[in-house]
C-alpha cells in the first residue's frame, strides 16, 4: 500500500509538473504578443512623429515696424523705439534712439548679439569662402560704431538673405530689449 501512495504522490506532482509547462508556454505566448503590441506602438509613434499642441494665438504687436522713410522701427516688448533698422540689398543698418543710453557693455549685446548671432554667422561664412562655397568678399561683416561706450550704429554688411536677416533682426530686437529692461531697471 505504501507504494500505492508513492505513486498517487508522482503522478499528482507529474500532473502539477504539466500544469506548471502549460501555464509556462501560455504565459510565454502573452509575453510575444505583448512585446509584438509593443512593437506596433513603437513603429506607429515613429511613423507619426511628437507632435507640440500648437499654442493659442496671441495678437502680438511687431517687433519691426515699418517707418515712413522706408525704414524700421525696432520696438521693445511695451511699445518703446528702441532704434531704427535700414535694409538694403547686401546691408543692414541699425541706428538706436538716441534719447536711450545703450552702451557695448551692456549684457547682453557684447556676448549673445556680437558673438553668438554675428560672430557664428561670419564663422561660418569664413568657411565656405575657405571651402569656395562663397567669394572672400561675401563673408558677413559688422562695424560698431561708438562714442564713448555708447552705442552711435550698427552696419552689417553681406547678412546673405532672408532667413538670415530674419535672424539678424530677432536677435537685435531681443539683444536691445534686454539691454533697455537693464537701463530702466537702473
Amino acid at each position: 500500500m505504501a507504494m500505492v501512495s508513492g505513486e498517487d504522490e508522482t503522478r499528482k506532482l507529474l500532473r502539477i509538473r504539466e500544469d506548471l509547462d502549460d501555464r509556462i508556454r501560455r504565459l510565454e505566448v502573452e509575453i510575444g504578443d505583448l512585446k509584438q503590441a509593443i512593437s506596433e506602438i513603437d513603429k506607429s509613434i515613429v511613423r507619426q512623429g511628437f507632435r507640440h499642441p500648437l499654442p493659442p494665438k496671441v495678437e502680438v504687436k511687431p517687433v519691426v515696424e515699418e517707418d515712413g522713410d522706408g525704414g524700421k522701427s525696432v520696438k521693445s516688448k511695451d511699445g518703446t523705439t528702441l532704434g531704427h533698422l535700414q535694409i538694403e540689398e547686401d546691408m543692414i543698418a541699425f541706428n538706436p534712439v538716441e534719447s536711450l543710453a545703450f552702451t557695448v557693455s551692456i549684457p547682453p549685446f557684447q556676448s549673445f548679439f556680437l558673438e553668438r548671432v554675428l560672430g557664428n554667422m561670419k564663422a561660418t561664412d569664413e568657411g565656405k569662402a575657405a571651402g569656395g562655397e562663397i567669394p572672400p568678399g561675401e563673408v558677413l561683416s559688422f562695424e560698431v560704431a561708438t562714442d564713448g561706450e555708447r552705442i552711435v550704429s550698427i552696419d552689417i554688411r553681406n547678412y546673405g538673405g532672408e532667413r538670415r536677416l530674419r535672424e539678424i533682426q530677432s536677435s537685435l530686437r531681443w539683444a536691445f530689449d534686454k539691454m533697455y529692461e537693464k537701463l530702466t531697471q537702473a
